[in-house]
């Protein structure tokens, strides 16, 4: 199951969307959770949150992945909260120690919200030759934190 959700999110990845949607709609696939908005709800976390550079958008596709699986397994708003919580840092330390950041400008080493930046580095590839692995990593670690 990992290897085929990996390669859905990387195949989503290499069309038009980005690190967010191809991460939270290949996890919410596999685990039969898709639902129509995927795409739209997580758009706005690519490139660091809205293009900022913040926090890579496929840890944020990831953590969102996380919010809706626990929302099959918690009725109680408070017990989902909690158990999303401790799942999402869990998967930021993960994600931390395996790239040494969650910070998408750290990882691409461009400085997202500079216009000029950003159009050189989708010119030159530099997002389709860096970020599949992070894409890769987010899923994966999803996977092992939700196995049941």
């Amino acid at each position: 199951m990992t290897e085929d959700t990996i390669k859905l999110a990387l195949n989503y990845f290499s069309t038009d969307y980005n690190c967010a949607q191809s991460v939270m709609k290949s996890i919410l696939v596999s685990k039969g959770l898709d639902f129509d908005e995927i795409f739209h709800l997580s758009a706005g976390f690519g490139g660091g949150v809205g293009l900022q550079g913040h926090i890579c958008g496929a840890v944020s596709g990831a953590v969102a992945s996380l919010g809706v699986i626990n929302g099959k397994k918690y009725d109680d708003p408070k017990e989902h909260k909690e158990a999303t919580y401790k799942a999402a840092e869990k998967l930021m330390h993960l994600f931390k120690d395996r790239n040494g950041s969650i910070i998408c400008d750290d990882l691409t080493g461009i400085a997202i919200a500079d216009k000029a930046a950003h159009d050189k580095a989708v010119k030159d590839g530099t997002f389709r030759k860096v970020c599949p692995g992070y894409v890769k990593d987010a899923v994966r670690i999803v996977l092992e934190l939700t196995q049941e």
